[in-house]
């Protein structure tokens, strides 16, 4: 009889104390709190990638100049970094020996042009002799060529710019002595510039001629768009990069030779690609992932998908498989999410 009075109370107190466990449970477990999130509607878009580099200006046509003759340097008019035109004078050299028998011949020259004029009228008046005519004349013609022979050597003292460009080096100084064959100046073609870039190995697949670029230079506020002119096929062994080169104009001599450029070549361009930020990709047993905002009825929930990557350039990387249009990727707090938790989508 004792252990039937025990049961009594022990379902009694059950009764009173359990009640329904699921009824229990929902009324003391509150319903999870959507986070926050902004996301994007997957779409496809072009990819480009960019190889960015530092290059420098340089001629296509650099030009030695030296002198034709052996003299003195008297005066020098430029130097280095001094733009010049054609046919400016760089320096003189001390001709004087030369100048002084041109004076001497052009005042034999007038003496003998005034005695073969007063043979000519003698003649014309059938007075004076042939043969004094013919041998006032010979003088002239002598006389005339003699000056035109030391107008020649006396230009060689003045040392002139064969080409306009920029006077890259100065090799000499006034008051020594300049020989002919030996370089004094040198001047770099203004007109025909180039900028000279070095680039990785890792790039030759991908970087070719009609690749697009976009030049800047640093001292000046010039951004020049062009296609590279020249992509070299010779991996230089010491630093294992190849040449590329673009052909530019001068600017109105704003960019000269020596200064630094930089480029930014569109190597690769891939249309049709899903493109993400590379912080929306996370790694988690040793596989990537991106999460994802899936609807659920009227609700939103944290997703994930697993990806593959393929280029990547910046703040944009390709998702290669994984994803496909219409999927709503979170851009923004996805740090926060749990996989089938409830969302709250900021902006979409």
């Amino acid at each position: 009889m004792k252990s039937r009075f025990l049961i009594i109370p022990l379902i009694a107190l059950v009764s009173a104390c359990g009640g329904d466990p699921e009824t229990t449970e929902s009324a003391t477990t509150p319903a999870a709190k959507a986070v926050p999130v902004h996301v994007e509607e997957l779409q496809p878009q072009t990819f480009k990638h960019f190889v960015t580099v530092q290059g420098a200006v340089e001629s296509d046509k650099t030009i030695l100049i030296s002198a034709k003759t052996s003299a003195t340097v008297s005066s020098i008019n430029v130097s280095a970094g001094d733009r010049v035109k054609e046919g400016d004078i760089l320096a003189r050299l001390d001709g004087q020996i030369v100048e002084n028998q041109i004076e001497e011949v052009k005042t034999g020259l007038a003496l003998a042009r005034d005695l073969f004029n007063r043979q000519k009228n003698l003649r014309d008046q059938n007075i004076g002799s042939e043969v004094d005519y013919l041998q006032a004349k010979n003088r002239v013609e002598s006389l005339e060529k003699q000056l035109a022979t030391l107008n020649e050597q006396y230009s060689y003292y003045t040392i002139r710019a064969t080409i306009p460009g920029t006077v890259d080096r100065v090799s000499l100084k006034v008051g020594e002595t300049v020989n002919p064959g030996v370089p004094v100046f040198q001047i770099a073609n203004s007109e025909a510039l180039k900028v000279v870039a070095e680039i990785s190995e890792a790039y030759i697949s991908t970087v070719d001629k009609t690749d697009s670029v976009t030049i800047t230079f640093p001292s000046t506020d010039i951004s020049y768009k062009h296609t590279l002119d020249v992509v070299s096929r010779v991996i230089n062994a010491s630093n294992r990069t190849f040449t590329v080169e673009i052909y530019i104009p001068d600017f109105d001599g704003k960019v000269l030779p020596n200064m630094v450029a930089k480029l930014k070549i569109n190597d690769v361009t891939e249309n049709d690609r899903f493109v993400v930020s590379p912080n929306m990709v996370h790694q988690a047993n040793n596989k990537l992932l991106v999460y994802v905002a899936e609807q659920k009825g009227t609700d939103w929930v944290a997703g994930s998908r697993f990806v593959q990557t393929g280029r990547s350039y910046g703040n944009s990387i390709v998702i290669s498989d994984g994803l496909k249009q219409g999927d709503v990727v979170i851009t923004k707090g996805y740090n926060e999410v749990t996989i089938g938790k409830p969302v709250s989508i900021i902006s979409k």
